[in-house]
């Protein structure tokens, strides 16, 4: 049986992921959040409580925190009405830094490359063309 229900908390999380980025990209109007993405969701057992990881380029932690509780019972009204849960979990955001810290070590390295004068601007608008197609 706790396989069967962890395989449900699975998939719950993963429809609550998705749901949480049609929502963020095309219902919320705060433009602190619409960059935002939603890189994981967790859930509790019981469903109640979702762990919401959230990654975003060039903003301050602090800005996007105030605004997420500002629009935290709007995100909760809508993520609800796209459910069929007897509970609507109560949202937990929290920042996942992953992506930003990967820039800034890219970027880190370029400096040292450039440094060592192992990397020349042509090294670096071929990279741009293979990360922006």
């Amino acid at each position: 049986m706790a396989d069967g229900s962890s395989g449900r908390v699975e998939r719950v999380a993963e429809l609550i992921k998705r749901e949480l980025a049609d929502i963020f990209q095309r219902k919320i109007k705060d433009p602190r959040l619409q960059e935002s993405v939603v890189s994981q969701a967790r859930l509790s057992s019981d469903l109640r409580v979702a762990w919401i990881s959230l990654s975003h380029y060039d903003a301050d932690e602090e800005t996007i925190r105030a605004a997420l509780e500002k629009a935290k019972g709007f995100i909760r009204r809508e993520l609800s009405a796209r459910l069929s849960l007897r509970h609507s979990p109560e949202l937990r955001f929290e920042m996942d830094r992953g992506p930003q810290q990967l820039m800034e070590m890219t970027q880190r390295l370029r400096k040292l490359r450039i440094e060592d004068g192992r990397e020349d601007s042509q090294d670096e608008s071929d990279e741009e063309s293979r990360l922006n197609p």
